[in-house]
């Protein structure tokens, strides 16, 4: 079955904008101590030199409903701060299956919605983040943290979380 099938067996009936923030919320939710777990981990093992993070919000361009979430690091060698916390930096993913997304966030078509479906998945996902970082324990961590929209989708990002 090709994305544009799954897509079109999936998607039941269009939905508000607040519908689907309500579903995105749930499944998020169902998420928060993973993540919250998942970045505690994290921020455990980043190095010294590390000067900022970020964590990051990822979006189809289509509007379909992927979603990722990842937390990065900012400093000298990019690539060797963020290898030391590489098994911890994926907080949320979505992978398309045969039956839909999993985790099962809804599915749109991505066309003629009377929203912006990548603005409300990065505006739900900025909350959860918000919600995550509440949960996490930071330990000794003091940089800088910075929520972002990878493509500049969304209304309430970037913003920094207060530490």
């Amino acid at each position: 079955m090709t994305l544009s099938q799954t897509i079109s067996s999936a998607v039941s009936h269009i939905m508000t904008r607040d519908e689907y923030i309500q579903q995105v919320e749930v499944i998020l939710s169902e998420h928060t101590a993973r993540a919250a777990s998942r970045l505690a981990a994290a921020l455990a093992l980043v190095p010294l030199r590390a000067q900022e993070a970020e964590i990051e919000i990822f979006v189809d361009q289509d509007g379909a409903g992927f979603l990722d979430v990842q937390f990065g690091l900012f400093g000298p060698d990019l690539f060797v701060l963020n290898q030391s916390i590489a098994e911890h930096t994926v907080l949320f993913g979505t992978h398309m299956t045969e039956t839909g997304l999993d985790p099962p966030l809804p599915l749109m078509k991505g066309r003629g919605e009377t929203f912006s479906v990548p603005d409300a998945l990065t505006d739900s996902a900025a909350s959860w983040v918000f919600s995550v970082w509440k949960n996490t324990t930071r330990g000794s961590f003091r940089l800088p943290v910075t929520v972002v929209s990878h493509d500049g989708y969304g209304t309430t990002t970037p913003f920094d979380l207060s530490l």
